[in-house]
């Protein structure tokens, strides 16, 4: 099935915008449980959701018209026989590029499903990735401008870095640093790295189990980057853009470990964040906000009366969470206009998470069968597609995993 064909109903289309104009959705209140960790797993909520708060720091994605719930209507394996798979990103001509974590490889899925790898000095150089642990060959994004041009994130003997290399057919060019030096350890390395709609590339870094560096801007451990990102003739590539807040590469910083990052169609940011044991978070992200890791986790630590989506005590809070950690921990992601959906590791689903008027909805399953999901991506042709992540080491894999999976969606009725 090719990836550019008719558009499906994923919520982003006008044509569905329009069947769903009669849905509605009521506001789900905020009634997080600020319980303590030691609570055990049937003493806390499953998932919580809340509006966002009058701070002017966080400010939910606007919506036109509200759906409440999507099913899933169609589904088809696009590749199996993956190993570790990690990212993928989709080129103009209709196929896909996806990276394998441990091998180091970046692979073109093409019309029918085939795979083929990536060659060049590019290719030999990312197989020297270190993939002790969680670390390997992560992130991956294509220019908006120029999709010969390849951003990756990948971990070496150095640190974690982002590299540009040159993309000519099967061919990759020699790497040439874009960030390096970003902390590395086996645990916690980010790794999602994505276009904003301003032209800049975001990049994910984790805590790299140095928790209390996490609350130090002045560090890249437990960060968002934005990066001038401009291709091989751009002089700056690598450079703070304007309006970084802290006049260096931070966005916003106080993170654990973020592996998703997207954006809403009105400019709104969210990310995806692991939690230690407790809560995971979506968050609405906001320049130079402090996500108070390892201070808070959740809402679990906040002064009583915090509610999701607030800003108290210079510390923002997250707008959804998912309590325990066992219920979610959340990896990729991407955003639409009428929701965010998130891939699940430990929680072996995909989540869709609604936009609604007043804020943001509680958190539904969407698919429950995959096993773990280690990112979704809307793909041009409008459907939703589904990266499986069972052969990494803490999955049970099962006949032809791990896969792509093109899931059609549309509103329930």
């Amino acid at each position: 099935m090719p990836f550019a064909s008719a558009p499906l109903a994923l919520g982003i289309r006008a044509s569905a915008l329009a069947t769903a104009t009669a849905l509605s959705l009521a506001a789900c209140s905020a009634e997080a449980d600020p319980s303590p960790t030691s609570g055990t797993p049937d003493e806390v909520p499953g998932v919580t959701a809340g509006s966002a708060s009058p701070a002017p720091s966080v400010k939910p994605p606007s919506v036109d018209a509200e759906i409440a719930q999507m099913v899933e209507v169609g589904r088809e394996d696009v590749a199996t026989g993956l190993s570790a798979p990690w990212a993928i990103a989709f080129e103009p001509a209709g196929s896909m590029l996806v990276t394998e974590r441990d091998a180091g490889r970046i692979l073109r899925v093409e019309d029918g499903g085939a795979t083929v790898p990536l060659t060049g000095p590019g290719a030999q150089a990312l197989a020297q990735t270190d993939s002790t642990g969680e670390a390997g060959l992560l992130g991956i994004e294509l220019l908006p401008s120029d999709p010969s041009v390849l951003y990756a994130y990948l971990t070496r003997t150095d640190g974690n870095a982002v590299v540009r290399m040159d993309l000519d057919g099967d061919t990759l060019s020699a790497p040439v640093d874009v960030v390096s030096g970003i902390p590395k350890a086996a645990n916690h390395d980010g790794g999602r790295i994505a276009f904003g709609p301003d032209g800049h590339l975001y990049v994910a870094t984790g805590d790299a189990a140095q928790p209390e560096l996490a609350q130090d801007p002045g560090t890249l451990h437990g960060t968002i980057l934005r990066v001038v990102a401009d291709g091989p003739d751009g002089e700056e590539d690598g450079a703070p853009p304007p309006g970084n807040p802290f006049g260096d590469l931070v966005w916003s910083y106080g993170h654990r470990n973020v592996q998703g990052i997207g954006w809403a169609p009105d400019g709104t940011m969210l990310a995806a964040e692991f939690g230690q044991a407790d809560a995971d978070e979506l968050n609405v992200i906001e320049p130079g906000a402090n996500y108070g890791w390892p201070l808070v986790e959740g809402l679990i630590g906040a002064p009583e009366g915090t509610e999701l989506g607030d800003t108290v005590d210079g510390l923002t809070y997250p707008v959804a969470e998912w309590r325990p950690t066992a219920a979610a921990s959340p990896s990729g992601i991407d955003v639409t206009d009428e929701g965010a959906y998130v891939a699940a590791l430990r929680g072996e689903a995909v989540f869709r998470v609604p936009f609604t008027a007043d804020g943001i909805g509680e958190p539904q399953v969407l698919v429950d069968d995959l096993g773990r999901v280690r990112t979704v991506a809307v793909g041009p042709d409008g459907a939703l597609y589904v990266l499986t992540n069972n052969t990494d080491g803490r999955g049970e894999p099962r006949e032809g995993d791990d896969r792509i999976v093109r899931s059609e969606l549309e509103p329930a009725e």
